[in-house]
């Protein structure tokens, strides 16, 4: 006779705002269980995240979610355009026009070489995020553990304890996007040499401490040089500024997220 099949087993249940945390006696650094064995190394090299960083506009320009290229065109356009409302404005006995304005104040133009290309996405949307979000399970990991090992020893019901240790899903700490381009490096000549520019902070505002900020920026290049071999440099460039926004960014993990 075969032996009788084994008992199934009850998948767990998704969707909950917030991981729990085991509440038996098992101790608090198993706060979020493991991950099931991956079956390939791709999926052996990512990172668990459960906490997620969130992106948001934050009232940019649109077109901030893709690189844009400014120009020395762009700023004479602009210059020329600046004049010839000043001078309309004097012609009808007002005042000139505002102050002046950076060439990093310009949006710029799209690139239509990269339209399809994931490495013209800001980096805030997705890889940057990514990896804010992987420091971000940890640390929230970390705090449901230490709150659920409190609670198991200061007189707290079941129900507390296993509230005590869920980790949250999204981080209440929004990613803004801010620089996002290549930028032209001397008006004066045209040397055709670009700095690939990155910037991104993580607060509110209005609060007392004011958003961290992060800000990358390039060696110049020519605009040949950043598009040799599939934009490999820019590519690279590219990383450089996810890991040097990572760091600067995490730095502020623990008391400020």
């Amino acid at each position: 006779m075969a032996p009788p099949p084994p008992p199934p087993t009850t998948p767990p249940v998704g969707g909950s705002a917030a991981m729990p945390v085991d509440t038996g006696a098992a101790a608090p650094s198993a706060a979020v269980p493991a991950a099931a064995a991956p079956s390939t190394p791709s999926a052996a090299a990512a990172p668990r995240i459960v906490t997620r960083v969130v992106f948001a506009r934050d009232g940019q320009k649109q077109g901030i979610e893709r690189l844009h290229v400014v120009r020395r065109q762009n700023t004479m356009n602009n210059v020329a355009g600046q004049v010839a409302l000043n001078v309309a404005l004097l012609a009808l006995g007002v005042g000139a026009a505002g102050a002046g304005f950076s060439k990093t104040d310009l949006l710029g133009d799209e690139i239509p070489e990269l339209a399809n290309d994931p490495v013209a996405v800001n980096p805030g949307m997705d890889d940057l995020r990514d990896a804010l979000s992987v420091i971000a399970t940890r640390v929230y990991t970390e705090r449901a553990a230490q709150a659920q090992a409190e609670a198991r020893t200061d007189g707290s019901t079941p129900e507390e304890i296993q509230a005590a240790g869920e980790v949250p899903t999204t981080l209440d700490t929004p990613l803004h996007p801010r620089a996002w381009q290549l930028v032209y490096e001397n008006l004066s000549t045209d040397d055709g040499l670009y700095r690939l520019r990155f910037a991104a902070e993580m607060g509110r505002a209005g609060f007392l401490r004011p958003p961290m900020l992060c800000a990358y920026e390039s060696e110049p290049l020519t605009w040949t040089a950043w598009s040799a071999q599939n934009w490999q440099a820019l590519r690279e460039a590219r990383s450089q500024a996810v890991a040097h926004c990572t760091q600067v960014l995490a730095a502020f993990a623990d008391k400020r997220w």
